[in-house]
């Protein structure tokens, strides 16, 4: 089983390499041309929107790695984990898109998807990066 789960693990790591954070995606849906955009308060929020993107690389092969080193016994603490990233980088790109000119999701809105994350997590092992923020 061993022999199955690293290939796997290394495998599905490489494919989802290029997953990027909803920072990053929030960034990329607005338009450069609005007033908003060239603000004060857009450029604060922006400034450090890279931290969720490295983090989200980091989750990457961090995840596979102490689930393949450590056993069964760190997938509750990369579940924890996982959960704490996807709920920061939501809270992040919500703070962007208000400042920026971009659509703000509703705190009810912002809730429900880092509970999806949460979900699709914990059905993936806690160790994959979720995409189901990326529509």
């Amino acid at each position: 089983m061993l022999y199955v789960r690293c290939p796997l693990l290394c495998i599905l790591t490489c494919v989802l390499w290029g997953c990027a954070s909803q920072s990053a995606q929030t960034i990329g849906s607005l338009d450069n041309e609005s007033p908003e955009y060239a603000s004060a308060a857009c450029q604060n929020a922006r400034r450090n929107a890279w931290i969720h993107e490295e983090t989200q690389n980091a989750k990457l092969w961090a995840g596979p790695s102490a689930v393949l080193f450590l056993g069964p016994a760190a997938i509750v603490p990369m579940f924890f984990t996982s959960v704490g990233v996807n709920t920061a980088d939501q809270m992040k790109a919500n703070d962007i898109a208000a400042n920026c000119g971009g659509h703000a999701k509703s705190q009810q809105e912002v809730n429900g998807q880092i509970a999806m994350d949460a979900t699709l997590s914990l059905a993936v092992g806690s160790v994959l990066p979720i995409a189901g923020s990326a529509k």
